[in-house]
């Protein structure tokens, strides 16, 4: 009868063990789920920009006022302009004109997978970049340095219970016009 009894005091101990262990099981587990979005979404945007940086690299040496107006002063990139973006006006001299800064940042977008919002491109042709302003003097003759920075809001789902709806994630690939 004893143990009858015993049995009877411990009865619903595993549910209330069950309810208290439950909220910290989901918190630990959505937290990773935001934690990997997190990671991915930082690999994303800086795929996105190394992508737009070779981009600009590759088409960049031709026409110094980056506006599609070539001469036979200037030499033209080799290739066509990459995915998702229109092809530049063309000329007797250069049939594919260099990217302007709108289809580096074309680019960009193009390699971004759904699920950021709030994404900004800049693009920056020199060494000491601010923004989206050239270096003075800078153009995009071989030699020229390319900066390209994406950012991206991430929302998360364990933060915005905390008061925190997004988080910001970054990626910035420079490289040097070869053509």
């Amino acid at each position: 009868m004893a143990a009858l009894h015993r049995r009877g005091r411990s009865r619903g101990q595993g549910l209330v063990e069950f309810a208290l262990v439950l909220p910290v099981f989901m918190a630990i587990l959505i937290g990773m789920v935001d934690l990997g979005r997190a990671v991915w979404a930082n690999n994303n945007v800086g795929n996105a920009a190394r992508e737009a940086a070779r981009f600009a690299v590759v088409h960049g040496g031709s026409c110094k006022d980056f506006s599609g107006s070539c001469s036979t002063s200037t030499y033209c990139p080799v290739g066509p302009p990459g995915p998702k973006t229109a092809v530049p006006t063309s000329s007797t001299f250069c049939p594919y004109p260099s990217p302007s800064k709108t289809a580096v940042r074309n680019i960009a977008t193009g390699f971004l997978v759904a699920g950021g919002t709030g994404v900004t491109v800049t693009v920056c042709y020199g060494t000491s970049c601010s923004g989206d302003t050239d270096t003075s003097g800078a153009n995009n003759l071989r030699g020229t340095a390319v900066t390209v920075v994406v950012t991206s809001q991430v929302p998360m789902i364990l933060a915005s219970l905390l008061g925190h709806s997004t988080i910001n994630v970054s990626g910035t690939s420079t490289m040097l016009v070869n053509h």
